[in-house]
């Protein structure tokens, strides 16, 4: 008895290591000094001409200009809020490569977390199936 226990504690403790640390991966903290601060800015900001791209990562000529003007801001005092608030004015809510946690964009969130659920539970059901069933002597 104490053995199953312990194991069921073991399959729990896993399964929440797992959720905590996906969930902190998952974060990007705002960044304090303006050069990290820029990088992450950068890394959020889509590329407008160019598909599902950073400013960070493209040489368009349009990111570039992008990148300064975040860079400018940055300069300027304004927040990695205010920034981010001009840029979805200007190009709209797909001028950001991070989603919105609303409509379809929630779906980023809880299908993975559904779909690893739903893994956890198949696993844990088939190892107990496996456990319960009596060994066969020939």
């Amino acid at each position: 008895m104490t053995r199953v226990l312990s194991s069921r504690l073991a399959w729990v403790a896993l399964l929440v290591t797992a959720i905590v640390l996906l969930s902190i991966g998952s974060v990007h903290p705002p960044a304090s000094t303006a050069a990290s601060r820029a990088s992450y800015l950068d890394s959020i900001v889509k590329c407008p001409a160019c598909e599902d791209l950073s400013i960070t990562q493209s040489d368009a000529p349009s990111a570039v200009t992008l990148r300064h003007e975040v860079a400018g801001w940055i300069a300027a005092g304004w927040s990695n809020q205010q920034i981010e608030q001009a840029v979805v004015a200007r190009y709209g809510p797909g001028g950001l490569l991070i989603p919105t946690g609303s409509g379809l964009d929630a779906a980023l969130y809880v299908v993975p977390i559904a779909v690893i659920g739903v893994a956890a539970l198949g696993l844990g059901s088939f190892l107990w199936r496996r456990r319960r069933r009596p060994a066969v002597v020939p």
